[in-house]
């Protein structure tokens, strides 16, 4: 939705913003100022524009210091007062997209989450400080009295090319690896000038390559990351290759160890999530004591490797930190396996990619900001073994068939190492993502919720009737990206939505079924948003479901928000965005602001945006019919889903 029309928008628009600051208010801490100074790079950095906030900090985004550090980093941000996205640009580049009240933060494809929402206090937004350096790859650490904003070599990601291996390695400086030791079972790389928190060793079994360890060593200031790779008989390195100034791949090729699947995706690497530990030191200072090693960092699934074994496929996940894990697999005809590592981030970007039998193929992802899930699809209902170790997890999935199986467990790895197997019942995947269980409907910060455990308090007089109003339309266009408008998309979705209700029963009212204002051109917001409201409150609805779309001013967000504004439409909200979520683009989740027409509707209602026109790969859902009748799919089941769960009293259920 664009800033310039008169719908009340959440993205860029003036008014929503100050609702979603009206929100977050209680949130934003008291004024408690404090300054660092640091070392980047041999020059020294003083950051003016910090506040405590609990045990954490955060930064101003007009800190001098903060825009020197972003300049010689080569990172951009972008941000207006009043909105609600703050991004920065990094020269991977790699966007990283943080939103004013909100946890939540992606960097590129992963989302994650903070140690505190960011906020705006007067005219400057304020970000976690520790989450900001760790998306520039960055490390604030302390050598005696002196604060080091230390470069870090953030991601060294596997790559498979048959009878290659490839290691790229990715830097928060300029690297240039230089062999320090070198046999015929081994080699080893120095990285100056950067640390690592990726410490550990990972199994990789091909390409003459036997594992992979990664150390740190020098000193704050001139920090050295060792790589040691072990080579198998007949493994032999190529020279570095420097492909960019912060990326350097090192290969290797060899006999042995057979097929092997690539550790992580053929993209650019993203940058290390940061820690999701127990709060950081409450000033700067006392957070860059930090060391590496310390117990509060991160849990990461720092590589995924499968290989051939004598009956089957072994599933190395190696992971670096303590963690809690659960896996479930489903019975014939689906045959599918997936585990959650819980408490833990995806050191690189998502892979998805077929697997030789017995496995069909493997995907895995950050499923939620503390989830690494990884999936795999079986040819058939094969024997699985879960074993866990202090640094991997690894499943075991057999050639041959097996009858009854355990269809569920949990264990441990890290310092202390579990497994059990507790439950054989059946599973079935959530409507939101073929792998996933049911999503907690408590998972949101709400200050209200559903009145008690009854049905929301509003009582339709037309219980069969749904209004739908497609935003925008006449002499509004709503935001136009690459020729389309949003004021026609709204009314396809819409008209499809429509379609799947009627065919189901249900009554339909449209707040506009053509390209027309709803009270007349050219009137004011006041006038048209109260139009759009008081169809559906004149008429007496059981529901009211207004379809957006959304832009920003660069292509940076993308993803699916519910809007709801009353206690009534919390339920409706919760369930729109369980649907919601399997429609291909990133889950927004469910947000409470004054936006006009859910707020002065009396039934229980939201206000979807759908995708961002603006972002390259949503707009290529937008633009798919397909997509869009699959977005109306789940609206439609949502509405179902809802008026089973809520019927209106003394009326049979819909």
């Amino acid at each position: 939705m664009n800033w310039t029309n008169r719908f009340n928008a959440p993205i860029g628009s003036k008014f929503p913003a100050a609702a979603f600051l009206l929100a977050a208010a209680l949130a934003i801490p008291a004024v408690a100022n404090t300054s660092l100074t640091a070392i980047y790079q041999q020059q020294s950095i003083r950051f003016t524009h910090l506040e405590s906030y609990g045990n954490d900090t955060a930064i101003g985004v007009d800190d001098p210091g903060f825009a020197t550090l972003l300049r010689e980093s080569g990172a951009v941000l972008t941000w207006k007062p009043g909105e609600r996205y703050v991004l920065i640009t990094t020269d991977v580049p790699v966007v990283v997209s943080f939103s004013i009240g909100d946890r939540r933060y992606d960097v590129g494809p992963i989302s994650l989450q903070a140690s505190f929402a960011p906020y705006q206090r007067g005219d400057e937004a304020y970000l976690p400080f520790n989450e900001v350096l760790h998306a520039l790859d960055l490390a604030l650490r302390q050598d005696g009295a002196v604060a080091v904003l230390q470069p870090q070599l953030a991601s060294l990601d596997v790559r498979n090319e048959g009878d290659r291996v490839a290691l790229l390695a990715h830097g928060g400086a300029p690297i240039r690896p230089r062999i320090v030791q070198q046999s015929g079972t081994a080699v080893t790389y120095e990285f100056d000038g950067v640390g690592t928190t990726l410490a550990g060793t990972r199994p990789i079994g091909a390409g003459g390559v036997r594992s992979v360890t990664i150390a740190q060593s020098g000193t704050v200031r001139d920090p050295k990351a060792l790589v040691t790779v072990q080579l198998m008989p007949g493994g032999a390195p190529a020279a570095p290759q420097q492909t960019d100034d912060r990326d350097v791949l090192l290969g290797f090729s060899g006999a042995g160890g057979g097929p092997a699947a690539p550790v992580v995706a053929e993209q650019s690497p993203t940058p290390m999530p940061p820690p999701q530990g127990p709060p950081a030191a409450s000033t700067p200072q006392a957070a860059a004591a930090a060391q590496p090693g310390n117990s509060n960092a991160a849990t990461t699934v720092t590589g995924v490797t499968v290989q051939r074994v004598a009956a089957g496929v072994s599933v190395t996940i190696a992971i670096a930190g303590n963690a809690t894990f659960e896996w479930h697999r489903l019975r014939e005809p689906d045959n599918r396996f997936w585990v959650d590592i819980q408490g833990a981030q995806l050191q690189g970007p998502p892979i998805e990619q077929n697997e030789p039998s017995p496995l069909l193929s493997m995907r895995v992802r950050q499923d939620d900001p503390t989830t690494v899930r990884v999936a795999l699809s079986l040819s058939g209902p094969k024997s699985i073994e879960v074993s866990p170790s202090n640094n991997a997890l690894d499943v075991e999935v057999g050639d041959n068939d097996v009858a009854d199986v355990p269809r569920s467990g949990s264990g441990s790895v890290g310092s202390v190492v579990a497994v059990s197997e507790p439950n054989a019942a059946f599973v079935t995947p959530a409507p939101s993502d073929e792998y996933a269980e049911p999503q907690n409907p408590q998972d949101t910060t709400w200050k209200f919720g559903p009145r008690g455990e009854s049905a929301p308090q509003y009582v339709p007089t037309n219980p069969r009737l749904i209004v739908i109003d497609p935003g925008h339309g006449g002499s509004d266009r709503g935001t136009i990206h690459g020729g389309v408008e949003e004021a026609v998309l709204t009314l396809d979705m819409a008209r499809r939505l429509r379609d799947i209700l009627v065919s189901r029963g249900w009554q339909v009212k449209m707040t506009r079924d053509a390209d027309v204002d709803v009270y007349a051109p050219n009137a004011d917001a006041h006038q048209e948003l109260q139009a759009r409201a008081d169809v559906a409150n004149n008429a007496g609805a059981r529901l009211f479901l207004s379809i957006h779309v959304n832009a920003y001013i660069n292509a940076g967000p993308y993803g699916t928000t519910c809007y709801i504004s009353k206690a009534e439409d919390v339920a409706f909200g919760r369930i729109l965005e369980t649907h919601l979520a399997a429609d291909g683009t990133k889950d927004d989740g469910v947000i409470k602001s004054h936006l006009y027409v859910t707020l002065h509707t009396r039934m229980p209602a939201a206000l979807v945006e759908t995708a961002f026109l603006s972002n390259p790969s949503d707009y290529a859902l937008l633009t798919s019919p397909a997509w869009r009748q699959k977005v109306a799919q789940e609206m439609a089941d949502a509405i179902g889903e809802y008026t089973q769960e809520y019927p209106v009293p003394n009326q049979p259920a819909q």
